[in-house]
């Protein structure tokens, strides 16, 4: 299967990617739904404490320069059976009281003197942990051509409905987009599965075409190198000429075969192949890679430094992580200049084999660095080298698989080190 895994996180994403956006297109709409019911059942609520002061001031009868308050006048009205009333005069006397909701309610003594002061306006106050909206009045009369301030109304009504009119409200758009937001993802992931099919089956057809052409190439190349090296082992030597294109294709064919088997490692890998778990000794591993990779430094001119004493054990395939040192040994090797030294360290800390590879070549340009790792990418130091681009990428599939982690610190100028970690039992 053309990992599966990959593309199972690749749905997940897309489909969390498309509820994030949704979670805050729903938080935006909540908010301002939340924000235009709060402000309308307030107003609505302010609007009825306007019209009970004005029903208040109606009652309020005047005569002979006593001022009494007629009850009659809202005692039929039953919408008063939740609102508290506090009528005073200027002078201070009270007019009229009315507590159905809390004793303490009114007056709102702050408010009161605004409005003897001739302001009207709404207030809020906390009682008994329960927040009452007030509505303050100031009633005028006449005496001769100036009007004055002869008492004031106050009104409260509850603020417990708005709070749970809100909370009511906030439930329901909370539990409205949450069933949405769950909606969403499954058909996030029916959608991502969609759009993701064509590259899947892209991707199945590139694997099978790799796996294929390199099965396929194998023998071609074989026979093509076979029939050059007969040419060179010819009793009679043709011409200098002959020979020399024979060592030429000997050569290109070695170096094609190693791709064609790069690429049907990298098919193994796309193919999600199951490395072997044995167990494999570090210290063995480390010597083994240390012998093959003197002879191939001495081969180039350059040395090969051993560094630690690594000891321990790890589960793993033997193969592949002699083939993972190869690859870093040979390709510091391949950059580092004649007479200058490659080192090889390991050492095991923290549970973790730490394998180092550094080179004093002309190390890596920063804007490289991302993509050393990435497939047929070759720098502009590597591209005055032979190579197929492929080995850094078979190097991180093998650590990745044995669960460790690889990285390099280089510099231009000032060589590069290639640093590999890998769990030990």
């Amino acid at each position: 299967m053309l990992q599966r895994g990959l593309f199972d996180r690749a749905r997940l994403r897309l489909a969390a990617w498309y509820v994030v956006f949704l979670g805050i297109i729903l938080l935006v709409l909540d908010v301002g739904v939340l924000t235009i019911m709060g402000s309308a059942l307030e107003s609505r609520v302010d609007e009825d404490l306007l019209h009970k002061a004005q029903q208040a001031s109606a009652a309020i009868v005047s005569t002979g320069g006593t001022s009494t308050f007629d009850r009659s006048e809202l005692a039929s009205d039953p919408s008063w059976s939740d609102v508290s009333l506090y009528v005073t005069t200027a002078s201070g006397a009270v007019l009229a009281t009315a507590t159905p909701l809390a004793p303490t309610v009114l007056p709102d003594t702050r408010a009161l003197d605004a409005g003897l002061s001739g302001h009207a306006g709404y207030t809020s106050v906390l009682r008994l942990s329960q927040p009452f909206l007030v509505y303050t009045q100031p009633v005028y009369s006449r005496a001769g051509s100036t009007a004055k301030v002869s008492a004031v109304i106050q009104v409260a009504r509850s603020g417990r409905t708005l709070v749970d009119a809100s909370a009511s409200l906030l439930s329901l758009l909370l539990g409205a987009s949450a069933l949405a937001m769950v909606l969403a993802f499954i058909a996030g992931l029916w959608l991502a599965d969609k759009a993701l099919r064509p590259i899947r089956v892209g991707l199945l057809q590139q694997k099978d075409f790799v796996s294929d052409a390199s099965h396929e190439l194998r023998t071609p190349v074989t026979v093509i190198r076979t029939a050059a090296e007969s040419i060179l082992r010819q009793r009679q030597k043709g011409s200098p000429r002959v020979d020399e294109l024979a060592q030429d294709i000997v050569s290109e064919t070695v170096q094609l075969a190693r791709m064609v088997e790069e690429l049907g490692l990298l098919a193994q890998a796309d193919a999600r192949t199951v490395l072997k778990r044995d167990p494999v000794d570090v210290a063995a591993l480390v010597d083994e890679a240390a012998a093959s990779g003197k002879l191939l430094a001495q081969s180039r001119g350059v040395l090969l430094e051993v560094a630690g004493d690594a000891t321990g054990t790890l589960r793993g395939d033997d193969v592949r992580l002699r083939q993972l040192l190869a690859i870093l040994v040979d390709n510091a090797t391949r950059f580092s200049p004649q007479g200058e030294a490659v080192t090889l360290g390991a050492a095991t800390e923290g549970g973790k084999l730490r394998v180092t590879v550094t080179d004093r070549g002309p190390g890596i340009a920063g804007e490289e660095l991302p993509r050393i790792f990435d497939r047929f990418y070759r720098g502009i130091n590597q591209r005055k080298e032979d190579g197929s681009g492929l080995g850094l990428s078979i190097a991180q599939w093998i650590v990745q698989e044995h669960g460790g982690t690889i990285s390099v610190r280089s510099q231009p100028g000032a060589g590069s080190e290639f640093i590999v970690e890998l769990p030990l039992n």
